[in-house]
């Protein structure tokens, strides 16, 4: 019998250095970027764990395209009062993975341009195609790419968990609210150390 964790992606979203660095664009507009540098920091433990356990790993990010900004993207990112352009412009520094991030042989890459990993992007076909019918969100941030990802999930019928622990954010008010809401509504919410413990408990079982 196949078990859950052979059935489990985690997803990685948007752990990029326009996100989590103290030089990168969202600290350059004043945002608090310090919940997700240290998110940085602890997650190449887990994601270890989540491997051995036969997880897949599939890091989602963000790039910001000139031909791919609609009107009403603009909109909202100049009521924001900035650029849709100024975070994760595509071949950017700032859209390259955090200091310590470091994929391994097995693991899956995927570009999105809007806030949830399944809009314009093969993230379906690609689940399909492994075998994975189990999703952990885990990355930034809690209230809007790991809010609409986990939504998106949701609707398509994915059983889908978020260690609340592993995920980030700049602003905690929004961020707070959001994960209370989607944990009544949209997935399971549990910790890292439940999830590495659940993983350990079936391979002690095996």
């Amino acid at each position: 019998m196949q078990h859950l964790s052979q059935r489990t992606a985690v997803l990685v979203i948007d752990m990029q250095n326009d996100f989590c660095a103290p030089t990168g664009a969202m600290a350059n507009l004043g945002a608090d970027v310090s919940v997700n540098a240290e998110l940085a920091r602890r997650l190449p433990s887990f994601l270890d764990h989540a491997r051995t356990a036969g997880c897949l790993v599939i890091w989602v990010r963000q790039a910001a395209h000139e031909q791919l900004v609609s009107p009403a993207r603009r909109a909202r990112a100049e009521a924001m009062g900035r650029s849709p352009l100024s975070v994760c412009a595509a071949g950017s520094w700032g859209a390259e993975l955090a200091d310590g991030l470091r994929p391994e042989a097995g693991d899956c890459h995927l570009e999105k341009t809007r806030y949830s990993a399944f809009v314009g992007t093969p993230l379906h076909n690609l689940l399909r195609a492994h075998g994975r019918d189990h999703v952990v969100v885990v990355g930034t941030a809690a209230n809007v790419c790991v809010d609409s990802t986990i939504r998106d999930a949701y609707m398509a019928d994915l059983t889908t968990t978020m260690p609340t622990d592993l995920v980030g954010w700049t602003r905690a008010d929004l961020a707070e609210a959001a994960i209370r809401n989607l944990g009544f509504y949209f997935c399971e919410t549990t910790t890292s150390a439940e999830l590495v413990a659940a993983w350990s408990a079936t391979d002690r079982v095996v």
